[in-house]
């Protein structure tokens, strides 16, 4: 075994904040380490900006100075509020409010001795991040070499034989070749799961349909890049290749492919197992629908050939699903030995799924959406009553599926199913709102399970359709809070993507980055995680949980779904500032 200078970093940190980490959780009268947390990347000048002054000790002083950074001047005061505890990580805050400071520039807050990290005041704040975070994904392609000179990802073309098919059904016999190479490796390894998938291009295509004007050709640099289409549609056409391969016959989807060990810490034209196709689902076929449908749509103008392909494919989806009166799983004891089940709750410790008719209300909207055929029209009156808006997730896509149709132009599809979709959103962002004022760090998301910077990241997107819909500040403020959060405004002063803002993850458990010994910028960490599984990472402390450790795949690991919200989130806000 190689012993490196990170992992001595890792486990020196991982012991010393277990300690430090445990005595905060057991023991709230511990002197705390004081400092002033910050959105790292800035604010827009007319957007809420709010700072916390964390564990401040007995001080005289009730004023926070906001300081230019470049003539170290002060610009402007401001009194810090009166302390709260939050609950969850008991640490005492102090809200710092410079939301009428409005004038363009690079700044820093001060209190006594007390700095935050800089950042900016600025119009144009979130390019740079945004581009980071869509460029991760050409950074986690499948089936072709990549030699990139901005980042360092530098390996030769991988898992070029994919797959062989793992079991037998009507159609294949187990050992049979399959093509299935191409697409994004799904997380930190290089696993490749048509659940994740499909809500990944989910969530981008929606972005895009909404906020066209986000995306150009030549945006972030990838191989497509002047070919007179916007670079985000070249980067999800490459998971929409792959996923169409993983269609069967007679329209079923397979689940994932994957080799039956997990690959160690090497880059992924040396993971030589055999990598196998893994059993066909009806909650897989029914996401799988949904983002064909979409991609029908949105790709028309652009290569209508393709948009084709996708349409017959997510109807041949919808026929197969029509077949099948209940949730169908294919899965076999030992199919997840080197991969991720993406069926039950192993990881954050919920529920199994129980149904796929999430997913088929998810494709039926999308196909109502693309074909206009009142057959669907017809389905999502039936079964609307049945769902609450909820987290957008490869468990349950619903809420996708609501705002597909509550977006559509007046005159297409029901009014009264729009106003009833949009009930059942308002509910839930009142009840994100209580979250967040019971929450010292005004989070919307309370549970920090796994992924939970995925979910806080969702929340906020619950917050900014609220806030479209209503025109009510509150849930824009408590949007924009929920991105703070994720950029350094939280317990850890750190920023949860890598390469953005003054002090982000540097540890992030990733197979390349930890073979090449480098920071890939643009991933988002999964985060928090009370049930830490990985061994690594503190246990049992909700908001605690976290270690920026390259072992911790509990806390610490990217994957595309991750930063498909936060993506999402970002651009969201973006078009919002450009509206005021």
């Amino acid at each position: 075994m190689k012993i490196t200078r990170r992992f001595f970093f890792g486990l020196a940190s991982a012991i010393a904040y277990g300690f430090y980490a445990k005595s905060n959780a057991e023991t709230s009268g511990i002197a705390l380490s004081s400092q002033i947390v910050i959105n790292q990347v800035g604010y827009y000048p007319k957007s809420p900006k709010l700072g916390f002054l964390l564990n401040l000790s007995n001080s005289l002083n009730n004023q926070v100075e906001l300081v230019d950074a470049s003539s170290q001047k002060t610009v402007f005061v401001s009194e810090v509020e009166e302390s709260c505890t939050d609950e969850a990580s008991h640490d005492a805050i102090h809200t710092v409010d410079f939301t009428n400071f409005s004038q363009v520039g690079r700044y820093y807050l001060k209190h006594g001795n007390l700095q935050s990290y800089p950042f900016d005041i600025g119009t144009d704040i979130y390019q740079d991040a945004l581009s980071k975070l869509l460029r991760s994904y050409y950074l986690q392609r499948c089936g072709i070499a990549i030699n990139d000179r901005v980042t360092g990802v530098n390996h030769p073309p991988c898992h070029m034989i994919d797959g062989i098919f793992a079991h037998s059904d009507q159609f294949h016999q187990a050992g049979e070749f399959k093509s299935t190479q191409g697409g994004w490796h799904d997380a930190g390894d290089f696993g490749k799961y048509v659940a994740p998938a499909a809500v990944t291009v989910g969530r981008l295509l929606s972005l895009y349909e909404q906020y066209p004007n986000l995306f150009s050709d030549r945006q972030f640099n990838i191989p497509e890049s002047g070919n007179g289409r916007p670079d985000l549609l070249d980067e999800v056409q490459v998971e929409l290749a792959w996923l169409l391969k993983m269609q069967r016959e007679d329209g079923a989807v397979y689940r994932k492919l994957s080799g039956k060990n997990w690959p160690g810490n090497i880059l992924p034209n040396t993971d030589t197992q055999q990598r196998f196709i893994y059993g066909i689902s009806t909650p897989e076929t029914g996401k799988f629908a949904a983002a064909m449908a979409m991609g029908a749509r949105i790709y028309r103008p652009f290569d209508a050939n393709s948009a084709k392909t996708y349409l017959q494919a997510a109807q041949k989806a919808w026929q197969f699903l029509q077949t099948q009166p209940s949730m169908k799983v294919d899965w076999f004891e030992g199919d997840d030995s080197g991969s991720g089940k993406y069926l039950f709750g192993e990881w954050d410790q919920e529920e199994s799924l129980k149904t796929d008719l999430d997913d088929r209300f998810w494709a039926a909207t999308e196909l109502f959406i693309t074909t206009g055929e009142d057959r669907f029209d017809q389905y999502l009156a039936q079964n609307l009553p049945n769902f609450n808006y909820t987290v957008f997730s490869w468990k349950d896509p619903s809420s996708l599926a609501m705002i597909s149709y509550l977006m559509l132009k007046e005159g297409k599809g029901s009014e009264q199913l729009k106003a009833d979709i949009q009930e059942k959103l308002i509910k839930r962002a009142n009840i994100l709102l209580e979250k967040v004022e019971r929450s010292g760090y005004h989070l919307a998301n309370d549970q920090f399970i796994w992924a939970s910077n995925k979910k806080v990241a969702e929340e906020g997107i619950t917050l900014m359709y609220a806030y479209q819909l209503t025109e009510n500040q509150a849930y824009l403020t408590a949007a924009v809070e929920q991105l703070d959060y994720l950029l350094g405004r939280n317990h850890f002063n750190l920023s949860f993507i890598t390469g953005v803002g003054s002090n982000s993850v540097q540890h992030v458990h990733h197979r390349i980055a930890e073979a090449q010994n480098i920071v890939i910028p643009g991933l988002v960490v999964g985060g928090p995680n009370t049930n830490a599984q990985d061994g690594i990472a503190p246990k049992g402390l909700g908001p605690l949980s976290y270690l920026d450790d390259a072992r911790s795949y509990a806390t610490n690991e990217n994957a595309i779904d991750y930063n498909a919200p936060v993506i999402a989130l970002m651009g969201m806000l973006m078009a919002q500032a450009d509206l005021r």
